[in-house]
């Protein structure tokens, strides 16, 4: 019997990790879902759809049918959860990632995982996010040196011990937006820098040696450079970090801020870092956070 309907359930994702532009990234215990039902026409329609996704909906099947070879007919979709919209949380690759791999499911499974991701990447130009969405844990992704189009990854598991205090302002930052306060070049010191911070920081994480990445997040490639669309953010992650976080970052291009501590110092932290934007007269809302290490799944 041929399936009709399927219920995929995405994470949400840091990306960036500092340093790591376009590079790393983790599955959070955060969820969108997308249900996807199958047609007798070819009409795709969406449920209660918010603006903006009927395109993108669409432009993600056609992604899916021009890879495949495959001809997908109508279908209706539903698209629900917690990962709010344009806080730099993996929000667009959550759906991205539930279109494709629900299409998937339901054609029989002409994709494996790498090239769903591969696929979700190039629609949503975000390779980090695409990886942690689908394979869950701290994903480290390759891309091509010279197209820069994702290539392939590497994932290790985080424990449950380790904590991600998220801090999401009232104010959204489109990543079309903060692409384009990015310089065209950067100074040779700034790239070293960054370049010795993201080795330390993979291995920090993959020894488990967390306590160690105090005092080692430095990013000079894109968080200085998207204070201004970031307002109270560098403030947020520096008051977790006075009250006990091993450190923070930006998370994605924004706005929300992460910050990484221990289960003992996690409730002071995230009190902190939000005290930061109240204090500022912006509203947030506080996330406790773990890694998600199952990574996408498709019921």
């Amino acid at each position: 019997m041929t399936q009709k309907s399927v219920l995929v359930q995405a994470p949400a994702s840091t990306s960036n990790c500092g340093p790591g532009f376009d590079t790393l990234s983790i599955a959070l215990t955060l969820y969108n879902f997308v249900r996807i039902t199958l047609r007798e026409d070819t009409a795709i329609n969406g449920v209660d759809a918010a603006e903006g996704t009927q395109a993108m909906v669409e432009a993600t099947t056609q992604g899916f049918a021009d890879s495949t070879g495959i001809k997908v007919g109508g279908f209706d979709y539903e698209i629900w959860g917690d990962v709010p919209q344009a806080r730099g949380l993996g929000s667009s690759s959550t759906v991205r990632a539930g279109i494709v791999a629900g299409l998937n499911a339901l054609t029989g499974s002409p994709l494996d995982m790498e090239a769903m991701i591969r696929l979700t990447a190039q629609l949503d130009n975000a390779p980090d996010n695409a990886c942690a969405a689908f394979a869950g844990g701290f994903c480290i992704a390759r891309t091509d040196p010279d197209t820069f189009a994702y290539r392939e990854h590497v994932r290790f598991g985080l424990p449950e011990s380790l904590v991600f205090m998220a801090v999401s302002p009232g104010y959204e930052v489109l990543t079309e937006n903060s692409r384009r306060v990015l310089p065209d070049s950067i100074p040779f010191d700034d790239v070293v820098r960054s370049a010795n911070s993201l080795a330390f920081i993979v291995g920090a994480l993959v020894s488990g040696e967390f306590s160690r990445l105090k005092g080692a997040v430095n990013d000079y490639i894109h968080q200085p450079y998207r204070k201004l669309l970031n307002p109270f953010g560098h403030e947020s992650i520096e008051a977790g970090c006075h009250v006990g976080a091993y450190t923070g970052w930006l998370s994605g291009s924004g706005s929300t801020v992460v910050c990484v501590t221990d289960e003992a110092n996690a409730l002071s932290v995230g009190a902190a870092m939000q005290q930061v934007y109240e204090g500022n007269g912006v509203s947030s809302r506080v996330y406790r956070l773990a890694a998600d290490n199952k990574g996408l799944t498709v019921s």
